[in-house]
């Protein structure tokens, strides 16, 4: 009997540029002074020097900056549209063999939308075009993303494991 070989891929989608002034400050949050420039709706400059939630100006520090980086995924960015994104970039970056090669094992397993994380299987002999694949992915249904590979390992479960200790990492990180 043979078994499929097979990597699981842990990734985090990352949205550097903000693409709503709500992800910042809720509508409900009665701040009422916020500043012109982002009354637009045009995505602001991400940098140390920004506008603060209250509308005041400062130096973000690095638990905004982790919190802007790590978000909920926008309107746009589902599990259907993840899925096709990363197909699509393989097939743009490795032509019609490296699309052929990874079309009939690579599977996105899961993809949570409230953290941004997902897990894609793929089998063993290539998982690294689709961990190359992932890396130059830069935007999905319109909106730019940056993606990370965090782990990638031979069962679902410690990919799992891996997602829940670095989740915890950040809320200890961002909490005290």
């Amino acid at each position: 009997m043979v078994r499929f070989k097979s990597r699981y891929i842990l990734f985090t989608v990352h949205y550097p540029v903000l693409t709503d002034m709500d992800d910042i400050i809720p509508p409900n949050a009665g701040v009422t002074n916020i500043p012109s420039r982002f009354q637009t709706r045009r995505a602001p400059p991400l940098s140390d020097r920004n506008i603060l939630p209250g509308g005041k100006e400062g130096n973000l520090g690095k638990d905004i900056r982790t919190l802007l980086q790590r978000r909920p995924a926008p309107a746009g960015v589902a599990f259907n549209t993840v899925n096709a994104a990363f197909r699509d970039a393989v097939n743009r970056n490795f032509g019609d063999l490296g699309a052929g090669l990874v079309r009939a094992s690579v599977s996105l397993k899961y993809f949570s939308e409230a953290t941004s994380t997902g897990i894609i299987r793929v089998s063993r002999d290539h998982y690294r075009i689709v961990w190359a694949a992932l890396t130059f992915l830069n935007e999905i249904s319109g909106v730019k993303v940056m993606i990370t590979v965090d782990h990638v390992s031979g069962t679902m479960r410690k990919c799992e494991k891996v997602a829940i200790s670095k989740s915890i990492k950040v809320v200890r990180e961002l909490s005290g």
